[in-house]
């Protein structure tokens, strides 16, 4: 199937990414100088067992991504290790803009709603779709209008 969208980013932007990374890797520095120079009372365990924690984090943290792929059949979502497939015939309507406003689907009347958002940290724009079922989706896309445009809709009532 050919894919007419495609977008793939990391769910958190470089700079967070770094900081998080600094912050926890001179955390494990200022451990081990508690144990080594200063002789902590810290259990024998706690040093590497955080160390293995921190880069467990790290590397998860590097490898989450939120991937938008529309091809001629669906909208297929893959957020951190969830992958979501939305067929277009589930479409019933669509609408991009900024996320706080899409959000709110207000002007779609609906009423218990079950809501779904997939956002990459810092993204203010996005699409939002009403889905079959009382559902709603947001996607949050550096192309907003681009995706919002290869999206197909085939207006119908529930």
């Amino acid at each position: 199937m050919e894919t007419s969208f495609r977008e793939s980013r990391p769910i958190l932007p470089k700079k967070l990414f770094l900081v998080l990374t600094a912050v926890l890797l001179s955390t494990l520095v200022f451990m081990a100088c508690m144990v080594l120079i200063f002789h902590s009372d810290m259990p024998a365990w706690s040093l590497p067992v955080t160390a293995i924690l921190f880069m467990v984090i790290i590397l998860f943290c590097s490898l989450t991504k939120l991937t938008v792929e529309c091809t001629g059949e669906a909208v297929s979502i893959r957020y951190i290790v969830r992958k979501v497939v939305i067929p277009y015939k589930e479409i019933i309507d669509k609408k991009w803009g900024e996320l706080g406003e899409i959000r709110n689907y207000g002007s779609w009347n609906l009423k218990g709603v079950s809501h779904k958002t997939y956002s990459v940290i810092g993204d203010d724009y996005g699409v939002a779709l009403k889905l079959l079922g009382k559902r709603v989706v947001v996607v949050s896309s550096q192309e907003a209008e681009k995706l919002f445009k290869t999206i197909l809709v085939e207006k119908k009532e529930e």
